[in-house]
């Protein structure tokens, strides 16, 4: 029987590393549902009623919440406490000894961090759980399943130092991705004390690739005339950008509202993430014959076609601005997958319709973090679901490669993003892009203290 246990604990060793080789949270569970069938076994084999009824317990809070996870919910704070009460009262009916409390406390802690949204707090609380369960069932000799809980605290510490930088404030967000478009952009992060001032007037002179991210909230005249100065030089419109975190009241979010009454709003950003673990509402696209690729260089052509019809909505090259048909010139020179100096790669997803091209995505990525951009549809395909199916094809591809934090830009209020809304993205940031050509209200403000209507 010993041999038997430890065999069975072989079989938890596997499961554990395949478990935490998914990327998506409902994968996860399903493989820590069928671990907790070798732990129920095992501690069955053993004599350990109690440890084989809270597993019991766990499995069927691993059913419950893959259920809800695989349709993008989050259970009900009362089916997580009752899991709770459920391990506390059997533990008390069948009590045996002090050490059955590390596997109580355990499942207390588990049940409440897989409850979470949040893939940190979920790693935290496996490594709670292996330091608690590696003394439980060495007690119990379960030594391979020990063994199993080591190499599970192995990967999640890794886990932890891998995406430990993954950059969470709209202002590091926002820089961080101007930054990730160095290469297909053509966009210059150039990082002065009082602001960062975003180029890419070589490739694109509209004010959403040109302007000047404020990061000194002590001295905003002064950082708000040396933008205008700098971007005057570019030969570009002189606009001023200020992330904040509308939730939150900080001096941040005060100082953009106060500009917001001096200066026009060029336009108002927000910065939105997928939740962890979560997929895309619409998925199925509405269409058969639909295949979705990844695609490099080669088929540019492709990427351009789509990106005029779909993301300018004009017929052909010949239709576009200047600057429209100086962004197509840049789409010719990108080098698709090949890491950029600034540690980002270029990924470009296309849809095609019976070998059609009909919508297209750029995903930039250094492995942790993702952003998605120039998501397009060609009139005659939107609303059929086929961009947030291609959207949705390529999370899970980057995802394999290590992807954790998926994140966008779109227009606040918008219909963009009441889709992404629906489709499981939430905002974590806001932005006001301000129109900084005349400062003369704001001076008059901050010198006379009068607001001029």
């Amino acid at each position: 029987m010993f041999w038997v246990v430890q065999s069975i604990g072989l079989l938890t060793i596997i499961l554990t590393i395949i478990s935490f080789l998914q990327k998506e949270k409902w994968k996860m569970m399903a493989c820590l549902l069928a671990t907790n069938i070798t732990l129920m076994v095992s501690y069955y084999l053993v004599g350990n009623t109690l440890g084989m009824l809270l597993v019991l317990g766990a499995l069927v809070r691993t059913i419950v919440y893959f259920y809800y996870n695989h349709h993008n919910k989050k259970p009900e704070t009362l089916i997580m406490f009752l899991f709770e009460i459920y391990y506390v009262v059997i533990a008390v009916l069948n009590w045996t000894s002090v050490v059955d409390l590390l596997m109580v406390i355990n499942l207390v802690v588990v049940t409440y961090t897989s409850w979470q949204t949040d893939v940190k707090l979920l790693r935290f609380g496996y490594i709670f759980s292996s330091l608690l369960l590696i003394p439980y069932d060495l007690y119990y000799g379960l030594y391979t399943i020990a063994l199993s809980e080591v190499i599970m605290l192995i990967i999640t510490l890794i886990s932890l130092v891998k995406y430990a930088k993954i950059t969470k404030t709209s202002y590091k967000v926002a820089q961080k991705y101007f930054t990730a478009n160095k290469q297909f952009w053509g966009s210059k992060v150039i990082e002065n004390q009082d602001y960062d001032l975003i180029d890419s007037s070589l490739v694109d002179k509209s004010p959403f690739y040109n302007f000047g991210i404020i990061k000194n909230n002590k001295k905003p005249f002064e950082t708000i005339a040396s933008i205008k100065e700098e971007m005057k030089q570019n030969g570009v419109k002189e606009v001023a950008y200020i992330p904040f975190d509308s939730k939150k009241y900080n001096e941040a979010t005060s100082l953009a509202y106060t500009l917001q009454m001096f200066f026009p709003v060029e336009y108002q950003d927000v910065w939105m993430k997928l939740i962890d673990g979560f997929n895309l509402n619409n998925t199925k696209c509405k269409i058969q014959n639909v295949v979705h690729k990844e695609v490099d260089e080669t088929k540019v052509d492709d990427i351009i076609q789509v990106y005029i019809k779909g993301y300018h909505s004009k017929s052909d090259v010949n239709d576009l601005s200047e600057n429209e048909k100086s962004q197509v010139e840049n789409l010719k020179k990108v080098d698709f997958n090949n890491k950029a100096e600034n540690g980002f790669k270029t990924y470009a997803y296309v849809s095609y319709f019976n070998n059609v091209p009909i919508a297209m995505l750029v995903f930039l990525s250094d492995g942790r973090e993702g952003y998605i951009t120039k998501v397009s549809t060609i009139p005659a395909f939107r609303r059929k679901h086929v961009a947030s199916s291609l959207m949705q094809y390529a999370i899970g591809e980057q995802r394999k490669k290590g992807v954790q934090e998926i994140i966008l830009v779109t227009d606040k209020y918008s219909s963009n993003e009441k889709f992404y809304e629906f489709n499981n993205f939430v905002e974590f940031g806001q932005a006001f892009a301000f129109n900084v050509e005349n400062t003369e209200k704001y001076e008059n403000f901050l010198k006379n203290n009068v607001i001029d209507q």
